[in-house]
């Protein structure tokens, strides 16, 4: 079942729940004809966090109005998709990078309220306030990582991470990383996040990361020998462990 609402005057929630029939996507395609007619563009909250699947049939519907569907894409100013799927994320995310001006701001089920907001233009940006500063004293900086990171964030994440070294004189610094999903392949190419990487190295007496994928703290440990500051990853929950160790 499809059901679309308006949130605003300018933004559309559109809800999928169970699987997707022909029916459900000739409801979709009257109401992109119909916001084609009406010569509306504006924000379209897409959730497919109750999506169970979808019809062959469904889809063949879809591919026979592609022309109006592309039309009414392309009216849009905003368009955020929360699905609790991978395979969803993934696929929306490749959609996004083969269609020229559009751009899908996608997201887990956990971030459904900052998708909200980004369709509703109540925040700037997709992923603003991913990377969010912690006070735990003078001595440490620590900083929170939550959500995703597009390069923006990233880019303020560092700048953030600098401004509260320069502010505090510390030379140690814990990352806590809380249910992260990720981030946008551009963010790890930006020379500005390189960069800042690398001048951070050079800052550091002492790095803790705690939590996290067992991957990024596999790497942390691998490398860790290999930098200047001492790196150590603590699993998740462990941030006084990680804190007495800067302190040590």
């Amino acid at each position: 079942m499809i059901d679309i609402e308006r949130i605003s005057p300018k933004a559309h929630r559109m809800a999928v729940y169970g699987e997707i029939t022909p029916d459900d996507t000739a409801k979709f395609v009257a109401f992109a004809k119909a916001q084609n007619e009406a010569g509306e563009g504006g924000n379209i909250l897409i959730d497919m966090v109750s999506m169970a699947g979808f019809s062959w049939a469904a889809v063949a519907e879809e591919l026979a109005h592609v022309p109006a569907l592309m039309q009414w894409l392309y009216r849009l100013d905003r368009i955020a998709l929360v699905a609790d799927e991978g395979w969803i994320r993934s696929m929306a995310r490749l959609e996004s990078a083969l269609l020229p001006g559009v751009v899908y701001a996608v997201y887990d089920a956990d971030e459904a309220e900052a998708a909200r907001a980004w369709v509703l233009e109540e925040s700037n940006r997709p992923h603003s306030g991913a990377v969010q500063a912690r006070d735990k004293g003078t001595d440490v900086v620590v900083i929170e990582l939550t959500g995703r990171l597009d390069r923006t964030e990233a880019e303020n994440g560092l700048d953030l991470v600098r401004a509260r070294l320069d502010m505090s004189g510390a030379r140690k610094l814990m990352v806590v990383v809380r249910k992260w999903h990720g981030f946008d392949p551009d963010a790890a190419l930006s020379t500005h996040v390189m960069q800042g990487k690398i001048e951070l190295l050079a800052r550091l007496d002492r790095y803790a990361l705690v939590g996290g994928p067992g991957w990024l703290r596999q790497m942390a440990d691998t490398f860790g020998p290999l930098v200047k500051p001492e790196v150590r990853s603590f699993a998740d929950g462990e941030d006084a462990a990680a804190l007495a160790w800067l302190r040590g």
